[in-house]
C-alpha cells in the first residue's frame, strides 16, 4: 500500500491522521509525532505535528531521512532512546536535518495485514521510553491501522464499482456493435454500423474505416508528403470506406484521400506498427504531423486502431472526439475490442463483395449481344439489386429468324442468387434454341419451353414475355406476344403518349406445363418505342404497383425523342433503378419506317 492509495496527495494534510499525531504528542510528551507511510523511494506524512521547516509543509522526505523504513522492513516496532549511539541509525540524515534523537515507531498495517508505515514519537533529546508510553503508542497505532484498513476497503469497493460500471459499459458498446455488424453484408454497411455505434455509444464526433488496398496506386494517388520518390513500387495505401447508406460526416477531402501505410500519417502508422495510436488533443497530433491537411482536423482527441485478422493487417479504425480527453486502460480495451469486431466484419464484407462481383461478372457475361435488324434499333440494360448487391434471374434476349422476323424475350426467374442466375442461363438458352429451330407462334414456343423445363428436370419458376416483331399485309409493324405472368410491355408513341400492351397474363413457367397460353397482337407506328422490363423497375416496397407503372410511363414519354440507348439510360435514372431492391432488366426497340 502506498500513500497515494490512502490520501488524495502525498503532501496533502489529512486532518484525521493529524489528530493521531497530536494524540501521540500529548500521550508521550514529545515535540514531534508522525503518521508515516513508506513508499519505494520516499516516506510521506499524512499526519504530522512539530516537524521543522520545510518538512511540516512538504510532508515528505527521502528514505535517507527515514527511521520508519526499518519498522516496515522488520514488521516490528523500532524504539531508540538515543539514535546517535545506535549502530543501525546513527548515520541517518534525519538526525542532523530533522533533529531526531529519540525515536519510537509502531507498525501501521492495512486491510491485508501488510505493514505500510509507522505511528512514531520523536524527541530532539535522549528519551528513555517508558512501558506505559509504548503501550499508549501501540494502542493508538492499532486505531490508526483500523482507519487505514477501512479507507482502503472503501477505495477498493469504489474501484470495484467503477470496474463493474466500466465492464457493463464495455459490454453495452460491444453488444450494440455486434448486433449492428450482424446485419451487415457490404463494406459500406460495415462502415455505417461502426460509425453509428461509435457516435451513439462512445460519444465520438467522427468514426471511420480506412482499408488497405491491394492494388498499387499511381503516384498521383499518394499524399504529397509521402516518402515515395517514384522509384520502384509505390507504397501500399489506405482508402476511406464510405458508409452505406451515404451521408458520412467526414469531409470530401478525407473521403477521397489516399494515405500511405507508413509514418507520414497517424492512420498509416497505426497499421504499420500494428498498435493503437492516440492523442488527447489535435495539437498533440499536429505537432508530430504538421503537414497534414487542415480540412479534416475536426474535434480534439483521436485514436487510431489497427484492424488485424489472424495476423493480417487490413486497415485502421479512426475515432475522433469533440473534446480533449485522456484514455484509461478500460477505454483502450473497449476500443481494441471494437476494432477486432470491425476487422472480422470487414473480412466478411470483402468476401461478400468479391463473391458478388464474380456473380455480376458471370451474369454480365451471360447477357446476349443484341442484333440490329433493318428498320429496328435495339438497346438493353441490366442492373443488379442495389439492396442485396446480388445477381438474380432477370434476363433478356433477341433473335433474328431466318425469315427476318425478330423475336424478343424478357424474363424473371424466382430467386436472387447464383442458383437463379444459373437457371436464367438455362431458360434463355433453351428458349433461344426453340425460337430459332421452331419459327412458331409465341404461345406455342413458350409452351414448348414449359414442357422442356419439366422434362429436363430444371427446377425453375419464372415470368416471361415472348414477342415477335412482324409485318402485316400492309407492311405495318405488328407486335405478336404472349405473357406468362409478367408485367405488360409499354409502347411509347413518337409524340410521347403511351399505351400498355395489356392482356390477361397466362400462368408463369414451371407451375403447370399444360396451362393454356394465348397470343395477342398490336400495331405499332413507325418511330414508336416498345419497352420490355422486369418488375424491379416498377415495384417498390409498400407502394401500389400502379404507381410504379405510371411513373414508368411518364418517364418513357419524356425521353422518347432521344436515341434508344440514351432513352433507356434516362428512364433508368428517373426511376432510380440503381437503388432498386430487385434486379432490373430492360429491353427497348425503336421502330423505323416501313419499307
Amino acid at each position: 500500500m502506498t500513500a497515494s492509495s490512502t490520501t488524495a496527495s502525498a503532501a496533502e494534510v489529512d486532518t484525521s491522521f493529524d489528530r493521531y499525531a497530536r494524540m501521540v504528542r500529548r500521550a508521550l510528551r514529545v515535540p514531534v509525532a508522525l503518521v508515516s507511510l513508506v513508499e519505494s523511494d520516499r516516506q510521506v506524512f499524512p499526519g504530522a505535528v512539530g516537524l521543522p521547516a520545510p518538512y511540516q509543509s512538504t510532508r515528505e522526505t527521502p528514505l535517507s531521512h527515514s527511521f520508519c523504513q526499518y519498522v516496515v522492513a522488520d514488521r516490528a516496532p523500532l524504539v531508540v532512546a538515543d539514535a546517535r549511539l545506535d549502530d543501525r541509525v546513527r548515520d541517518n540524515l534525519a538526525i542532523p536535518d530533522l533533529g531526531v534523537v529519540a525515536y519510537a515507531g509502531w507498525p501501521l498495517t492495512d486491510h491485508t495485514g501488510a505493514v505500510v508505515g509507522s505511528l512514531c514519537a520523536i524527541d530532539d533529546r535522549p528519551h528513555p521510553w517508558q512501558q506505559d508510553e509504548l503501550d499508549s503508542l501501540a494502542d493508538l497505532a492499532a486505531a490508526c491501522s483500523t482507519e487505514i484498513a477501512q479507507r482502503r476497503l472503501r477505495e477498493e469497493a469504489v474501484a470495484g464499482q467503477r470496474n463493474a460500471e466500466e465492464l457493463a459499459r464495455r459490454s453495452r458498446v460491444l453488444l450494440a456493435l455486434s448486433e449492428q455488424l450482424s446485419r451487415t453484408q457490404t463494406l459500406g454497411e460495415v462502415a455505417a454500423a461502426v460509425e453509428r455505434v461509435s457516435l451513439e455509444q462512445v460519444d465520438c464526433l467522427r468514426a471511420g474505416l480506412w482499408l488497405h488496398h491491394d492494388r498499387r496506386p499511381a503516384s498521383a494517388d499518394l499524399p504529397a508528403a509521402g516518402p515515395w520518390n517514384g522509384d520502384g513500387a509505390p507504397p501500399a495505401v489506405l482508402r476511406y470506406v464510405e458508409p452505406d447508406p451515404a451521408g458520412s460526416p467526414w469531409t470530401s477531402a478525407v473521403r477521397h484521400a489516399a494515405l500511405a501505410v507508413d509514418d507520414t500519417n497517424p492512420v498509416g502508422l497505426a497499421l504499420q506498427d500494428g498498435a493503437p495510436l492516440w492523442f488527447g488533443t489535435v495539437a498533440e497530433q499536429n505537432a508530430r504531423w504538421p503537414h497534414l491537411s487542415t480540412d479534416a482536423q475536426v474535434g480534439e482527441a483521436r485514436m487510431f486502431l489497427p484492424l488485424v485478422v489472424r495476423g493480417r493487417q487490413i486497415g485502421t479504425l479512426a475515432l475522433v472526439w469533440a473534446e480533449a480527453r485522456t484514455f484509461s486502460d478500460g477505454d483502450l480495451a473497449t476500443y481494441r475490442a471494437m476494432a477486432a469486431y470491425a476487422a472480422q466484419a470487414v473480412v466478411r464484407g470483402r468476401l461478400h463483395q468479391e463473391r458478388n462481383e464474380a456473380l455480376v461478372t458471370l451474369q454480365s457475361a451471360m447477357l446476349p449481344r443484341l442484333p440490329q435488324p433493318d428498320h429496328l434499333q435495339l438497346a438493353a440494360r441490366y442492373r443488379p439489386s442495389a439492396e442485396r448487391h446480388q445477381v438474380g434471374g432477370d434476363w433478356y434476349d433477341a433473335v433474328v429468324m431466318p425469315d427476318g422476323v425478330t423475336a424478343l424475350m424478357i424474363g424473371d426467374v424466382v430467386g436472387h442468387d447464383i442458383a437463379a442466375a444459373a437457371v436464367m442461363g438455362q431458360l434463355r438458352t433453351m428458349l433461344r434454341a426453340i425460337a430459332w429451330a421452331v419459327d412458331d407462334a409465341p404461345s406455342l414456343n413458350v409452351a414448348r419451353l414449359d414442357r422442356a423445363v419439366r422434362d429436363l428436370d430444371v427446377d425453375a419458376m419464372a415470368t416471361l414475355v415472348y414477342a415477335r416483331l412482324e409485318r402485316d399485309a400492309d407492311d405495318r409493324h405488328v407486335v405478336r406476344w404472349t405473357n406468362a405472368g409478367h408485367p405488360p410491355p409499354l409502347v411509347v408513341e413518337p409524340d410521347g403518349s403511351t399505351r400498355w400492351l395489356e392482356s390477361t397474363p397466362d400462368l408463369m413457367l414451371g407451375v403447370w406445363p399444360a396451362a393454356p397460353r394465348g397470343d395477342h397482337r398490336a400495331h405499332v407506328a413507325p418511330g414508336s418505342t416498345l419497352l420490355l422490363y422486369t418488375d424491379g423497375l416498377v415495384e417498390r416496397r409498400g407502394e401500389d404497383l400502379l404507381v410504379g407503372l405510371a411513373r414508368l410511363a411518364d418517364a418513357a414519354g419524356r425521353h422518347v425523342a432521344e436515341p434508344v440507348a440514351t432513352f433507356l439510360d434516362h428512364v433508368l435514372t428517373d426511376l432510380d433503378a440503381a437503388t432498386a431492391s430487385d434486379d432490373v432488366a430492360v429491353l427497348a426497340v425503336r421502330f423505323g419506317d416501313a419499307c
